[in-house]
């Protein structure tokens, strides 16, 4: 069984998603291969840097620009078209690659390639299942594609919002986000904390995903006028600039502090912290409610980052404070009220879907089956 895996280089939330479901349905199905391609780079570096490039420089300088197109683009039909059609242009670029690699099914972990394949299943030159993974804590317009056999959603109330926009019921499964394998275990907090140099006392993770956004250096600047005995830990992702500047300001500092940049092992970071400052981005959310770590929110990009924070808020999970905004004051409030960290670890893990990935896994195999058993029936 191939099973090629599709996304787009807008954050490295896609990608860390597509690589836990392809490590689980490996290690469930030795016969599986699977085969991850980002859909731009492969039509046209062009493409990529035009689509990529501009997006990313948007969301780094005029993230409001960003936020207002996003909520245009789901009640404007017109917007939702144009970018449709703008992918259903690219779509036959695709062939080539699911000619060369002969998939029994596809899963998109983007918008932009679902799209794609949903064109060319509509078309009828595609006969498999497609699958998409919605990879954020809510719903838009663009995934209402007619050419998709499943999309997987994070939640129940993800879910009814899908069907209520029109898609149908059974096509809508809610299995989660999946998070790779080395979040479902937990390793002893001192431990880690010696591995790192610290203490075993309340200890803060400040992240803003594989880029380093989110207002990391306004957070941690508030991190660091707390007047309570914590220690810190930054991991900044591939923004060694930001890295260089936390590294400055903590110079001066008080308490414990690391700073990190790119982490492999963000799983003990997790395990090793009692709450979690950070942008909810889809991926880094599911991991810390995997994980029932309590979610400081800040600096959200608006957009599908704004809507993440609504749910998890209104669920009980996260509390969110902005750096501009006395931060420190919110900050020491929560800190200061174990029952307060303790409510909202239980809310994450109620959100929780540790087991996702077997769950997508799963459905991934069992459209592959129906569908073969489909071709064999009408060749008989």
């Amino acid at each position: 069984m191939n099973i090629l895996f599709l996304t787009a280089a807008t954050g490295g939330g896609h990608v860390k998603a597509a690589q836990a479901l392809m490590q689980q349905m490996e290690r469930q199905n030795p016969d599986c291969k699977t085969m991850l391609v980002d859909s731009l780079k492969f039509i046209s570096p062009l493409v990529d840097r035009l689509v990529t490039g501009t997006y990313l420089c948007t969301i780094r300088t005029l993230p409001g620009i960003y936020g207002r197109f996003y909520d245009l683009s789901e009640n404007d039909e017109m917007i939702t078209d144009l970018v449709k059609s703008f992918n259903s242009l690219l779509s036959h670029k695709l062939y080539s690659l699911l000619e060369s690699y002969k998939p029994d099914a596809v899963v998109c972990v983007h918008t932009m390639p679902l799209q794609m394949l949903s064109c060319l299943k509509e078309k009828g030159v595609l006969n498999i299942p497609v699958i998409g993974i919605v990879t954020d804590y809510t719903h838009h317009s663009f995934w209402k594609l007619d050419g998709v056999d499943a999309f997987v959603v994070a939640h129940e109330h993800i879910k009814r919002n899908m069907v209520a926009m029109g898609i149908r019921e059974e096509r809508v499964y809610a299995c989660g986000i999946p998070v790779t394998e080395s979040f479902l275990s937990k390793i002893d907090r001192s431990l880690i904390l010696e591995r790192l140099g610290l203490k075993l006392k309340p200890t803060i993770l400040l992240m803003g995903g594989s880029l380093g956004f989110g207002g990391l250096e306004a957070a941690f600047s508030s991190l660091l006028k707390l007047p309570r005995d914590i220690q810190i830990i930054a991991v900044t992702g591939y923004n060694h600039k930001l890295q260089s500047r936390l590294k400055c300001l903590a110079q001066n500092a008080r308490g414990e502090i690391r700073v990190l940049g790119y982490s492999e092992k963000i799983n003990e970071l997790m395990d090793a912290c009692d709450l979690l400052v950070t942008k909810p981005g889809g991926i880094t959310v599911s991991e810390a409610l995997v994980k029932k770590l309590p979610l400081l929110i800040t600096s959200p990009i608006p957009g599908q980052e704004e809507r993440n924070a609504r749910f998890l808020i209104d669920s009980g999970a996260a509390v969110r404070l902005e750096p501009c905004r006395n931060m420190e004051i919110g900050l020491e409030k929560i800190i200061s009220r174990p029952g307060v960290l303790k409510k909202m670890s239980d809310a994450a893990g109620k959100l929780a879907t540790p087991h996702a990935c077997e769950d997508i896994a799963g459905l991934v195999e069992e459209l592959v089956l129906k569908k073969s058993a489909a071709l064999c029936m009408n060749q008989s």
